[in-house]
């Protein structure tokens, strides 16, 4: 059994990663609304239920809010349909899959990423190397799905790993920029589309003739 100061030590672990927890979320909200340049870390503790200081406390600065934000909402939204043996094109499929439905499950994480996106693209060039490590994460993920599928013998060698993978992250990020400008965009036609040209990019061996 532990000890009374081992619950309370506990109890006070928890309370911190429900404070940072709620302070991300509140942010994650601000940002898919396109509230980053009014907010601060001190509005954003206290609409999260806590103290102006608290946000500032956990995270230092607004940049490193924003760096962590970008890793929660992807941490936090892995394709849950992709099963440890499933061959590298299921994989595949199963990323583009995953997208969607974070895209119609929690449409505000998509959006506050978008946001820091264009932030560090523009005002704030010190969060793009987390940018780029989420983009060679996500691309890394679909190279080795597809080498898999190419050593199987379900895909055809010919195919560049490197440029299709690449090919089908952009089209994943083109969807989402271009829902986040028109949400009545018919997502269950786009995650068809984007399945079907992903298949063509990831074609099946050519069986030579006899």
């Amino acid at each position: 059994m532990k000890s009374r100061a081992e619950r309370h030590r506990r109890t006070q672990s928890e309370r911190r990663d429900a404070a940072r927890t709620a302070i991300l979320e509140t942010a994650v909200q601000l940002l898919a609304g396109g509230g980053y340049a009014s907010m601060t870390l001190a509005d954003l503790g206290q609409r999260a239920g806590y103290s102006r200081s608290l946000a500032t406390h956990y995270f230092g600065s607004k940049s490193k809010l924003l760096a962590e934000v970008i890793d929660y909402v992807l941490t936090e939204s892995p394709p849950r349909t992709v099963a440890d043996d499933a061959p590298g094109t299921a994989r595949i499929e199963a990323e583009i899959e995953g997208f969607f439905a974070n895209l119609r499950a929690h449409p505000w994480w998509p959006r506050a990423y978008i946001v820091i996106a264009h932030e560090a693209a523009t005002s704030l060039p010190e969060l793009q190397p987390a940018i780029h490590r989420q983009n060679v994460a996500f691309r890394g993920r679909i190279e080795t799905a597809l080498q898999e599928a190419i050593d199987l013998g379900s895909v055809d060698p010919a195919v560049d790993v490197v440029s299709a993978s690449l090919a089908i992250m952009a089209m994943v990020r083109g969807v989402a920029w271009e829902w986040f400008t028109d949400p009545s965009l018919d997502l269950d036609a786009c995650e068809r589309a984007l399945l079907t040209q992903a298949r063509t990019l990831t074609k099946p061996r050519t069986k030579r003739r006899a």
